[in-house]
């Protein structure tokens, strides 16, 4: 047991004194009976050394911290090449408005679990690995940007293959842990390399979404910096559009569904709810992060108790 005390001990002794001193003095001159004396001497005493526990306010002090999680590894793997900035999201939105919502949606609903996030341009990041820290995850999707358009090397769905089995496969060496892919992309292919096969992650997946984001008839991208980026062949305004082959191809290898968000989220809360479904809650228990327990109200409730009753001997008495 420890002590937070409300104010600092030296003052709480120091008014503790002056009321002793005081009742004391007090009692000493009054003409009531030694005995009498003596009882409310007493009386007062155990009031005022209340009192003072309760201004030192007594805690327990606990280093084991228990707390529930859901047995899932969730990866999140977002495309971020300039494609899903392509303003064909629910009108004229651009894509990656709709994927950081649904992003946000899964995480909200899978609270609870480990969360890993891989994004992909012209290269691979592991932005974050697994992590119970929910807000850290959805503060990294929020914060999602665009790679500079004059550098821009075209977009390839194979790039995360590698990271995605990094991870996949350090969540399988987990004992009673689901791994939930979560596979957010327009599906576009345009540096002309060909799809490489998800199928051997397979084998590590459990469960999760393919998620497609753009239309057939194409959206248009913004230039970093300022206006469109131009199709070179054509010279007029570049489109980027939806390849939902390569997108249901991937969910094919990974044993998983594939959702055109363009449909809305209808499908999407169902597969959700079925993987809140298929999960357990855990409960653990670790050292090191410290926690008090308030236990000055104990005596609280004694002081209250003899002030009710001081209260009572005053009336019927008409003095201490």
């Amino acid at each position: 047991m420890s002590v937070q005390p409300v104010l600092p001990i030296a003052v709480l002794l120091l008014i503790l004194s002056a009321l002793a001193t005081v009742t004391i003095y007090a009692t000493g001159k009054s003409r009531i009976a030694t005995k009498e004396k003596i009882f409310t001497v007493i009386r007062l005493s155990l009031i005022y050394v209340l009192a003072f526990i309760v201004g030192l306010r007594p805690v327990l002090k606990d280093d084991k911290y228990e707390f529930s999680t859901k047995n899932l590894d969730v990866l999140f793997v977002i495309d971020t090449t300039i494609s899903m900035w392509a303003q064909d999201y629910d009108g004229s939105d651009p894509r990656i408005d709709g994927a950081i919502k649904d992003a946000k949606y899964i995480a909200d609903e899978l609270i609870g679990s480990n969360f890993a996030l891989v994004t992909f341009d012209d290269q691979a990041h592991v932005i974050s690995p697994y992590t119970q820290d929910i807000t850290y995850v959805e503060s990294l999707i929020d914060t999602l940007a665009p790679p500079d358009s004059s550098y821009a090397m075209g977009s390839d769905m194979s790039l995360p293959y590698k990271d995605m089995e990094s991870l996949l496969v350090s969540s399988s060496k987990k004992e009673n842990r689901k791994a939930i892919v979560v596979f957010i992309s327009d599906g576009e292919i345009t540096n002309g390399n060909e799809l490489t096969s998800y199928e051997p992650l397979k084998q590590y997946v459990d469960a999760g979404v393919v998620l497609g984001y753009g239309t057939r008839d194409g959206g248009q991208m913004r230039a970093s910096g300022y206006g469109w980026i131009i199709d070179e062949s054509t010279g007029e305004k570049a489109l980027s559009m939806i390849d939902e082959d390569n997108l249901k191809g991937i969910a094919d290898d990974l044993g998983l569904i594939y959702n055109n968000m363009n449909n809305g989220r209808a499908q999407l809360e169902s597969t959700v709810q079925y993987i809140k479904d298929s999960s357990k809650t855990v409960e653990d228990q670790v050292n090191g992060v410290e926690k008090y327990k308030d236990i000055y109200y104990i005596f609280a409730a004694m002081l209250a108790v003899l002030l009710l009753a001081e209260a009572c001997i005053i009336v019927r008495r008409g003095r201490l």
